[in-house]
């Protein structure tokens, strides 16, 4: 805990949640689920905050986590939590060993989508004796990877389920770039279609005398074009629970935008002010940041390491003042810093550490 009191006494720049509005997002989620047959599987890369992914699991209507790295999934797994899929295609010694050695203290699932991929996992789980499921990963418009027709998903589910320690436990449909698409109507009909795409592979795999247990996809900007389809169990959110202004834009006030960066003034003039936060303290993948509580303006400079520049025209702002800046990107971010200050209002309520932040090194 900081022996600080108040946001406004902080060094800059902080990183503060308000943790009213993200518990009202944590549980806007597991209303619109509720009853649904559809559980949610919450993106832990979003925060990377342990103590967080226990308040969404805690908001009930979630099966486990999902995550993107092995060093991510060995957070959660070291911290106590049983159930993680991660959501990512496991390449190299060193990554397919320390996903084996989870898989012995927790159900802990991983993506494929080559057979390549499958035999080494394969290889690796017998040689520790243990068993590892995976999800057929299937291309739904991201185009980055997975399979991209349903009897190439089908071949490969009938070679994984011919394996010994590796076992085909469903599909993969993470919608990814598509849930950015700014026209609602757009974005609605990708989801759908999508899922129709998921109902073909399924409808081929199962022909083959397989069964799919955990369809797994969707994400923030897209599972309620979907949830009503029948299609998945579970749905991959992610950016639901902190929010950026990229999102906002597109779920209107579904969820409350919860995270922002505290700055402070460092240079002024009579329509420019500079804040002490840059790239290396804002997530830039949507574009320029935005402010809180200050109208006409424009961010002229935001690709600097420790600056952001912003023209304002009688914008009466002193050096040393602070300001609370939106990042277009949450969760990458989020992964800038080491801490999160929880906060009501001005008051700090408590300090989190963010713990998978970065890529270590290991020898």
């Amino acid at each position: 805990m900081t022996h600080h009191r108040n946001i406004f006494d902080l060094p800059t720049p902080a990183l503060l949640l308000d943790w009213g509005a993200a518990s009202r997002n944590i549980g806007a989620a597991s209303e619109l689920v509720a009853g649904t047959g559809v559980m949610l599987r919450p993106h832990f890369k979003s925060h990377k905050c342990v103590p967080l992914a226990r308040a969404q699991l805690a908001g009930g209507n979630c099966v486990g986590m999902t995550v993107a790295t092995v060093d991510e999934a060995l957070a959660l797994v070291q911290a106590g939590f049983e159930d993680v899929l991660i959501a990512n295609q496991v390449v190299g010694a060193h990554k397919l060993s320390g996903l084996v050695r989870l898989a012995r203290c927790a159900t802990v699932l991983a993506a494929v989508d080559s057979l390549q991929s499958a035999q080494a996992l394969e290889l690796e789980a017998q040689r520790q004796g243990e068993k590892v499921g995976v999800l057929i990963e299937l291309n739904v418009g991201h185009n980055r990877w997975g399979v991209v027709h349903g009897e190439q998903a089908a071949a490969l589910a009938l070679e994984i389920a011919s394996m010994c320690a590796v076992s085909f436990r469903g599909r993969q449909a993470y919608h990814g770039s598509g849930g950015h698409i700014l026209d609602p109507v757009e974005r609605t009909s990708y989801a759908r279609n999508t899922m129709e795409v998921v109902r073909q592979v399924s409808e081929i795999i199962t022909a083959q005398g397989l069964q799919c247990p955990v369809v797994s996809g969707a994400g923030t900007g897209t599972f309620l074009a979907v949830l009503d389809q029948g299609i998945l169990t579970e749905l991959q959110l992610g950016s639901y629970l902190l929010m950026d202004w990229q999102f906002q834009e597109r779920m209107d006030d579904l969820f409350e935008v919860a995270l922002t960066v505290l700055a402070t003034v460092i240079n002024t003039s009579d329509n420019c002010f500079v804040i002490d936060v840059g790239l290396k303290g804002l997530g830039n993948k949507g574009g320029a940041p935005r402010l809180l509580g200050l109208r006409h303006y424009e961010v002229i400079q935001w690709a600097a390491e420790e600056h952001t520049v912003v023209k304002a025209d009688q914008h009466k702002l002193c050096v040393g003042d602070q300001i609370r800046v939106y990042p277009s990107h949450a969760g990458g971010t989020v992964n800038l810093y080491r801490n999160l200050i929880l906060h009501e209002g001005e008051l700090i309520t408590d300090v989190w550490p963010i713990s998978a932040t970065g890529y270590p090194f290991v020898g």
